[in-house]
């Protein structure tokens, strides 16, 4: 890393699926095609290719125990929204993560133009993440 980089953040979007490939990469060894994570390392020794760095990811979490234990959720995350479904309640959220980032506010029911146009780009990009997910394709995300 070089010296200007050392100490300092970087907000870009790395999910536990990219130590693998990070891992294998700093060793000199290619990642299976597979692997749908990413050599995060080139977000500090290239910080050009920021740009071209996830800016959304889509997640499913499976029922842990007993769904009123630890329901599953799927959803799909963004810098400045997240979208939620919970499957097993047919239940949807939308949280403004810039204004709210504890996400104690749901505006899934906002009627304002500009909610509206944001859940109705949510929905789809998620219904699309999630279709692309179950198809059994060699995803990198």
């Amino acid at each position: 890393m070089k010296d200007e980089k050392k100490g300092t953040t970087n907000d870009d979007f790395t999910l536990n699926i990219d130590l693998a490939p990070t891992i294998l990469a700093a060793a000199g060894i290619q990642a299976p095609e597979k692997f749908m994570g990413r050599d995060m390392s080139t977000l500090y020794l290239n910080p050009e290719t920021s740009s071209k760095w996830r800016n959304e990811f889509f997640y499913e979490h499976p029922i842990i125990s007993r769904k009123d234990y630890i329901p599953s959720s799927e959803a799909l995350v963004r810098k400045d929204y997240k979208y939620m479904y919970w499957p097993d309640y047919k239940y949807e959220q939308l949280f403004d993560l810039v204004n709210d980032p504890g996400e104690l506010e749901d505006i899934f029911n906002q009627n304002d133009t500009k909610t509206m146009s944001i859940k109705e780009d949510m929905k789809r990009r998620f219904q699309e993440l999630k279709k692309i997910v179950k198809s059994g394709e060699i995803v990198t995300l």
